[in-house]
């Protein structure tokens, strides 16, 4: 039996032998008495063991399972359950986390949307969810292919879910081993509506990210970052064999294979001995302890842009796994890919463009770690992930778990403090003002706004670049990045923005077209951009400090241009960020309809747009095509869309 479960015994008998032998004393009447506290003592025993039987029986009946990848304990990974008891309150704040839920077995509890009777229809299919005890299916009918076929349904069972902050995706069992498909749509949660996988990406019309079922992505690809001690275990493209240690990032992702720590801290006297003294515990890993290079490894074993070494690695892997343990050099085992120069990658243009802006900067979400590595505060300094994310907040954290878990990030990081904390110089106002030459509690004046800009794209928004820079136009000329200047100030020029670079901070003011001098750069990007201009100016026509620096009547006309949007992604972004002006609020449209509806939709949103209140706060100047009267310069908005870089353009994570 468990040490402790006897060790808890004997303290309840110990505990409770005086009280039985007054009773004895006291002569025969309480006998019944004496036996339910010597009762009390083998019952508390028998439920402390009952618990790891239950453990044992969850584990053997996961092993049953044989139509999805399972989590079992595996080479020194143990369930983040085993935790709980001695760490109660990091348990429960990685259990508040978004981290926990990347990845669940599907069950009505676990997803998003009411299941029962649900009924979709997506490209010629109809789809119907139903609840069977605590399994989700999905009766899937369609167009038949063979003549045989006609009337036939399919039913697939919905195993696993991803996700559950903003959207969540699912993958079926394809009754091939444990080879998962994903099903074509997401639930998009805050919208409480569906929408094709291929819009939270983006993706160039025609492509599809749920791809055929044969090809088994969260097999190969997803598990990586979306669980814990992944094994992809991959015979053949029908054979895979897929198990974790846990589903979703648990404790072990960070700390390290747990069974050690939770063998040795069995003992009782050693886990007191290390909570009463300095001392550390050797057996798990503690990232805020480590160096900042290997301590930032830690979030960069998933958040990178990464690959392989070798193709030996690289088959390695696929069979057990990623050898990388938390506390080891990451580079040892993987190569973080900075550029478009890994041999390992396909070699071609769209392999850049899908990660990367052409100087080596990451343009998607979640790839923050090849950003962090470019930072000179990281480089010559201390900086790290830690500096400002929090994985656990502190016992003094006054807010909701449910603030913290959006970002993770640690009181004050959402502000200056962020900034400060290392270059304490500009936590005094006035030098803040002379550096920003913006008021200080303006917008100009969040440090992150001109270090820090939105220029990475992600489920349907745009995020903060993790490589601090300095806003420049060279870059923007260079690279197609919008510089900080002009994401905010949406209604100026590049010229105007060069004017006060080079006063402000001797930055010299390159040439420029005749274009780019009269024409707001925003525009320019919003019309004739390519797709990920287009959604990242489409996000920042809905940002609060964007409309308050550039006047917002102008922008409807702009985004509902954007409504027609070959790009699912792009019109979606312009129509959340649309509904956010006065007047627009109802305005009806689905961004998933067919092109002719679109079309109308475009043309009511300028028909509203021209009889709306907010019409009347105009600006005076012609750089966002408007003449003095208040009418739109239809020549230059036209050619403008007709220049539009319509080159394919994926941007996933």
């Amino acid at each position: 039996m468990h040490f402790e479960v006897l060790l808890v015994a004997a303290v309840l008998l110990g505990a409770l032998w005086p009280l039985a032998t007054r009773l004895r004393s006291a002569g025969p009447r309480p006998t019944g008495t004496l036996a339910l506290a010597l009762g009390t003592a083998a019952a508390a025993a028998a439920l402390w063991a009952a618990f790891g039987y239950r453990a044992s029986l969850a584990a053997v009946a996961e092993r049953d399972v044989t139509q999805r990848p399972i989590a079992i304990e595996h080479d020194g990974y143990v369930s983040s359950s085993r935790c709980a008891s001695c760490h109660p309150r990091e348990y429960a704040t990685w259990h508040a986390s978004y981290h926990r839920t990347m990845t669940q077995v599907a069950t009505p509890e676990s997803v998003a949307f009411p299941v029962d009777g649900v009924e979709l229809s997506f490209s010629g299919h109809a789809y119907r969810f139903e609840v069977r005890g605590n399994e989700i299916w999905a009766r899937i009918s369609g167009p038949a292919e063979k003549e045989e076929d006609v009337g036939r349904v399919d039913e697939r069972q919905i195993v696993l879910s991803t996700g559950s902050h903003h959207f969540q995706a699912y993958w079926f069992a394809t009754g091939k081993t444990r080879k998962l498909g994903l099903f074509p749509l997401a639930y998009q949660i805050a919208e409480q509506r569906w929408i094709p996988m291929d819009a939270l990406g983006l993706t160039p019309p025609g492509v599809h990210q749920a791809a055929p079922e044969g090809k088994g992505r969260w097999n190969r690809v997803c598990l990586r970052c979306h669980s814990t001690g992944p094994q992809p275990r991959l015979s053949t493209l029908d054979v895979m064999d897929t198990r974790v240690g846990e589903f979703g990032i648990a404790c072990d992702a960070c700390h390290g294979p747990g069974e050690q720590h939770v063998r040795l801290n069995r003992d009782p006297w050693r886990r007191y001995r290390l909570h009463l003294t300095d001392e550390e515990d050797p057996s798990a890993v503690q990232p805020e302890r480590l160096a900042h290079r290997r301590s930032s490894q830690v979030c960069g074993q998933c958040h990178s842009v990464h690959s392989f070494h070798s193709r030996q690695d690289q088959r390695e892997w696929a069979d057990s796994g990623p050898p990388y343990r938390p506390g080891d050099e990451l580079t040892e085992t993987r190569r973080i890919v900075h550029r478009n120069d890994d041999p390992y990658l396909p070699q071609s243009s769209s392999v850049q463009e899908t990660r990367f802006w052409p100087d080596g900067m990451p343009r998607v979400n979640g790839r923050e770690y090849n950003s962090l590595l470019e930072n000179p505060c990281f480089e010559r300094g201390e900086m790290s992930c830690l500096s400002c994310h929090s994985m656990h907040p502190g016992a003094g954290d006054p807010r909701p778990l449910r603030e913290w878990a959006d970002d993770q990030l640690a009181p004050g990081m959402r502000g200056n403090r962020a900034c400060t904390q290392c270059h304490a110089d500009f936590e005094d106002a006035a030098l803040r003002v002379a550096h920003t030459h913006h008021e200080a509690e303006s917008s100009g004046s969040d440090c992150m706004n001109c270090h820090m800009p939105y220029t990475a794209y992600g489920l349907q928004k745009a995020t903060r670049s993790h490589q601090i820079e300095h806003p420049t136009l060279q870059t923007s000329l260079a690279t197609g990045r919008p510089n900080a200047c002009n994401a905010c100030h949406l209604d100026r020029t590049l010229a105007w923005a060069g004017e006060h670079l080079e006063a402000w901070y001797g930055t010299p003011a390159p040439a420029l077209t005749d274009e780019q001098r009269r024409i707001a750069a925003s525009v320019i990007w919003i019309l004739s951009g390519d797709a990920g201009q287009r959604v990242l100016m489409a996000w920042h026509m809905g940002w609060d400090a964007a409309r308050e620096a550039s006047g917002s009547g102008w922008m409807p006309p702009y985004l509902a241009q954007l409504l027609t949007d070959p790009y699912a992604a792009v019109r979606s972004v312009a129509y959340r960020s649309l509904r956010s002006f006065e007047g627009f609020e109802d305005f009806a449209y689905d961004f998933t309809a067919p092109r002719a509806k679109r079309l109308k939709a475009s043309q009511r949103a300028i028909e509203r747009w021209s009889r709306s209140a907010s019409r009347r706060d105009l600006p005076t100047r012609q750089t966002v095509l408007f003449t003095r009267r208040g009418g739109l310069q239809l020549q230059d908005f036209g050619r403008l869309v007709r220049q539009r870089d319509d080159r394919p353009l994926m941007l996933v994570e």
